[in-house]
């Protein structure tokens, strides 16, 4: 019984080895995108930075808004109490000692002062500008994830084309071998063979090396924490719609959708109103006040009273602290119509390089292709011919060298494609 046992759990072993291991998950562009718009820190960081601007700004609105309060005070007081004697002078007659019970609703409302309406402009002008910079985050987001992937692709796709090196290589190892032992190939030749088996093993394991490292940094773009045991798919970004546009008709579509020409613009308004707001503290303010309240020396003995009137004041000095506040505001002013003018001349450069990128990689593409078929040829004859006796073993390894750096050019073409077209789309302020 123990023995027939032993000898099933020994077979199913053995079929266990033999069942190849389950293909490992394919990670595709669009999976890698979505996860980083749900969990990038960085785009999180700008969703942060949007919600406390919007928290600032009700925080300056509500100077605009009525403000009430409620108190409710019960004191007792303690006093003389003093009595006029016929000659004129006052004389303690003794102690009083009483209560006072309140209870009252305050309230006071801005009728108007020449700061508080455009600090609060200012202030969503500036929600407006963080929300723009949050899109430009997101595009930005958009555009690592879509770099690191083409690049994990890449390093797969030169992955492949070193495995299929070293399978040439061990190939013409082999035939050497052969050549050697009848005599029609010298010594020499062999330890050649076998040094360009040992130098396609070690360019393997580096294009190995830099593939996991590749989808290190994808895991790094999307903000996951996880292994690199998957795949990634052998995707492109299709041609772009207008993509061979002129680039001034280009950059009249980046003016108009990047966020952070947008971001730019509603900073040079929210400080154009935060100067406007600077300048009002010259000029007085003016408000309603008012209360109603019940008071008296006891709970049950409490009686109605109100008062209300109109307030009007006037810094008229302040140790010349509004001259600052005007001098800062001006110079915040020119610091961002400066930085709108150099992110104007950033999305022109940004707008011509990958346009430049975009032209060049369509180019070297098709010839990267064609180099790839003359080399895949030129390796084709010199193998005949070496397998004739023709031929030299370098001649042989410098045709396996050109098809291998033919391959590896193509693989470069296809990634600085890819990556063009998304730098065009980041460009553009588009996704």
């Amino acid at each position: 019984m123990w023995v027939c046992l032993a000898t099933a759990l020994s077979v199913g072993a053995v079929a266990r080895a033999d069942t190849p291991p389950p293909a490992p998950p394919v990670l595709h562009l669009d999976q890698a995108v979505d996860t980083a718009l749900k969990q990038s820190p960085t785009l999180l960081s700008a969703q942060a930075n949007v919600g406390s601007a919007q928290g600032a700004a009700e925080q300056t609105r509500a100077s605009l808004l009525p403000q009430l309060n409620a108190s409710a005070i019960g004191e007792r007081l303690y006093g003389s109490t003093g009595v006029q004697s016929g000659s004129g002078s006052i004389g303690v007659a003794g102690s009083k000692v009483r209560n006072n019970f309140s209870f009252a609703l305050n309230g006071t409302q801005l009728i108007w002062d020449f700061q508080s309406v455009d600090r609060t402009r200012s202030a969503y002008a500036n929600v407006s500008a963080v929300q723009a910079t949050e899109q430009a985050t997101l595009i930005n987001t958009v555009l690592n994830v879509r770099t690191a992937f083409f690049l994990a692709q890449a390093d797969r796709a030169l992955v492949q084309v070193q495995e299929e090196t070293l399978d040439n290589q061990i190939k013409h190892q082999t035939q050497t071998e052969a050549f050697v032992k009848v005599g029609t190939q010298p010594e020499i030749a062999l330890a050649q063979a076998r040094t360009n088996v040992a130098n396609a093993k070690v360019a393997l394991i580096q294009v190995r090396n830099n593939y996991v490292i590749a989808k290190a940094q994808l895991n790094q773009a999307m903000g996951v924490v996880q292994g690199t045991a998957y795949e990634v798919a052998n995707e492109e970004l299709p041609p772009l719609p207008g993509e061979d546009q002129s680039v001034d008709a280009l950059m009249d579509i980046a003016l108009h959708e990047r966020p952070e020409i947008a971001a730019s613009q509603k900073t040079v308004e929210a400080d154009d109103l935060a100067l406007r707001a600077a300048r009002g503290g010259y000029l007085p303010a003016f408000s309603l006040f008012g209360s109603v309240a019940s008071t008296g020396p006891a709970l049950d003995q409490l009686g109605p009273a109100w008062d209300f009137g109109l307030q009007a004041t006037w810094d008229f000095f302040d140790g010349l602290k509004t001259p600052g506040v005007v001098r800062q505001a001006q110079s915040n002013l020119n610091g961002a119509n400066a930085q709108l003018t150099a992110q104007q001349l950033q999305v022109r450069f940004s707008v011509e390089q990958a346009d430049a990128t975009l032209l060049g990689s369509k180019e070297a593409l098709a010839a990267a292709e064609d180099a790839l078929v003359n080399a895949r040829e030129l390796l084709r004859l010199a193998e005949a011919r070496y397998q004739l006796g023709v031929g030299s073993i370098i001649e042989l390894s410098d045709a396996q060298v050109s098809a291998t750096t033919a391959g590896a050019q193509l693989v470069q073409a296809r990634f600085t494609l890819a990556t063009a077209r998304a730098q065009l789309l980041a460009a553009l302020g588009r996704r």
